[in-house]
């Protein structure tokens, strides 16, 4: 599958290189693909591997996924475009973080509690499937589950069953054996208010490799 990237961060870098591994055609975006992150991330790859703007990686992808800081991700859905993005899956890792009072840092006020960052991309893109999913656990978890002993869970939501559906499959390449539908993109409310809780317990446990599981 042709895949874009958006972002060449530590997740856009793991999600990226992971895709690459599993055969996939993957563009990294960024503002400037002469950028270091992105020309470093290209030397490493030895697969099917390329760069490109936001815009161009959107328009490289069957699929896109968005990688991005919270507090630029809506500048870069702009920067990429609508266009590029009609009637595509977009998977939205993305947590609408404020790191300007330093850490732990807290949820942006307009994009949480009575909407999301998920809901605002879908708004950005109508004619586009935004997915939220992978944005509960650390770059490296999301990639490869196994870092965390015995099973854990991802969760999933958006409106369009058959985007769910497309993503779930990309889920379990990564070895996520059972992905939680949540429902529609309007839980995203719920997974990104997950971060403050999740970013205590990094803290807490002094190690990023572990996730959370639901028992029933």
């Amino acid at each position: 599958m042709q895949i874009g990237v958006l972002g060449t961060g530590m997740v856009g870098r793991a999600l990226a290189t992971r895709l690459v591994g599993l055969g996939h055609d993957v563009m990294m975006g960024s503002r400037d693909a002469m950028s270091e992150p992105a020309q470093d991330w290209l030397r490493a790859q030895t697969g099917t591997a390329s760069v490109g703007t936001f815009a161009e990686a959107a328009a490289h992808g069957e699929l896109a996924i968005l990688a991005v800081r919270g507090d630029v991700a809506l500048d870069v859905v702009d920067l990429a475009g609508a266009t590029p993005l009609k009637a595509k899956v977009l998977i939205d890792v993305s947590n609408p973080l404020d790191f300007s009072q330093g850490m732990p840092p807290v949820l942006i006020a307009h994009l949480s509690n009575t909407t999301s960052l998920g809901e605002e991309v879908q708004r950005r893109l109508p004619l586009t499937h935004v997915v939220k999913t992978l944005n509960t656990m650390n770059a490296d978890v999301m990639v490869h589950p196994e870092r965390v002993p015995g099973p854990s869970d991802v969760f999933v939501c958006g409106e369009d069953a058959g985007a769910k559906a497309t993503v779930m499959s990309l889920l379990k390449s990564f070895g996520w054996d059972a992905p939680i539908d949540l429902g529609g993109i309007s839980a995203a409310r719920g997974t990104e208010a997950m971060l403050p809780v999740w970013l205590r317990l990094w803290q807490a446990l002094g190690t990023a490799d572990f996730n959370f599981r639901i028992v029933r």
